[in-house]
């Protein structure tokens, strides 16, 4: 007898993570900025200081503590994570029943409705609009339609770049008593923050990330923000020593630098308004159809051959993410936004010949 996997499960697909070497890679969102280097005296001391046969601070309290001081919120509503994907399928997997309603927003974050999917959650998704908005009344008036036991939203949103102002996304958590779970991943390139709003909504949840503005992909860290009450159950629903005795060690070294994570977010933020206005000057070229305003540490460029656009910049080693008709690229270092621009204007010019 053969085991059969179950239909759920037999026909997902992984997710698609670029593999191979490229000169350039501007396709994962990550940090051109490694604070391994700057800080790798104190990171080093830190790990040696781990008693590697014991289990870490089941709580991380200490990496709490300095992520709650940086951003400003009480530590006690704070829970830390393996990345931010892992809190994403803790909520949704037990703050939610099989078949709840989910409401998603399209575009969004891919893995948003494949965690809905793989917990058997009823996910309704909606479209934005053409300008690929979310409107606060488009989405009250979806929450009215659907009504769902949660809503998820990224803001900035990935992939599009772009923010749903402070303002709307209130609107949205006091329309409704469902749990409404709002990631702000690349809210360090933004100013639209509602995380200090997490003590006047008991339905509010918000995600952070340190894998962005920190630049701290390697290690996998997360965070949810939320009342006490939802903060404690995720404590009860996570697995037990889930943030490793490691990445508690690395994290607690990089939040007590905050001036740091302030500079470095406000470097990427430069390197972006620099490869906006670089791509700014491709208005009018064939290829190019429009460019959102970014608000993330990323461009969003919607192209009439993204394929084709796409498979030349990896002929020149230079790698981007590919998402239908758009391109999603992240901003790098001043050589390589220039690098990529050159190449681009390259493969623009042949085209036209």
């Amino acid at each position: 007898m053969t085991y059969q996997l179950n239909d759920k499960v037999k026909d997902l697909i992984p997710y698609d993570a670029v593999a191979g070497d490229y000169k350039i890679r501007l396709d994962a969102n990550e940090s051109f900025i490694n604070p391994g280097t700057q800080f790798q005296e104190e990171i080093l001391s830190a790990v040696a200081g781990i008693e590697l046969n014991r289990y870490p601070d089941s709580k991380a309290t200490e990496l709490c503590r300095k992520f709650a001081a940086f951003y400003g919120v009480d530590p006690e509503r704070v829970v830390a994570g393996n990345g931010s994907d892992e809190l994403i399928t803790v909520i949704l997997g037990a703050f939610l029943r099989p078949q709840d309603k989910l409401l998603l927003f399209s575009p969004d974050f891919s893995m948003y409705q494949f965690y809905g999917v793989t917990y058997e959650k009823e996910g309704i998704v909606v479209e934005k609009n053409t300008e690929l908005v979310l409107t606060a009344d488009l989405a009250i008036e979806a929450i009215e339609k659907a009504k769902p036991q949660a809503v998820v939203l990224s803001n900035p949103c990935s992939p599009t770049s772009l923010v749903i102002s402070r303002d709307d996304a209130e609107k949205i958590v006091r329309s409704t008593d469902a749990l409404v779970i709002i990631d702000e991943a690349y809210m360090e390139f933004s100013d639209q923050s509602i995380m200090d709003l997490t003590t006047a909504y008991d339905n509010l949840i918000i995600l952070k990330t340190c894998s962005k503005a920190l630049g701290l992909a390697a290690i996998r860290l997360g965070f949810a923000v939320s009342s006490k009450s939802i903060i404690n159950a995720l404590h009860c629903v996570r697995s037990p020593y889930n943030v490793n005795g490691l990445t508690q060690a690395v994290g607690c070294v990089i939040f007590s630098h905050p001036e740091y994570i302030r500079q470095a977010a406000a470097e990427i933020k430069k390197s972006r308004d620099y490869l906006y206005q670089e791509f700014l000057k491709f208005q009018g070229e064939n290829q190019m159809i429009r460019i959102m305003k970014p608000e993330t540490n990323f461009l969003f460029v919607e192209m009439k051959d993204a394929e084709l656009i796409y498979t030349e910049l990896k002929k020149e080693s230079i790698i981007v993410r590919r998402l239908g008709d758009f391109l999603r690229i992240t901003a790098g270092t001043k050589e390589e936004n220039d690098s990529l621009v050159e190449a681009l204007g390259k493969i623009f010019r042949r085209l036209e010949e």
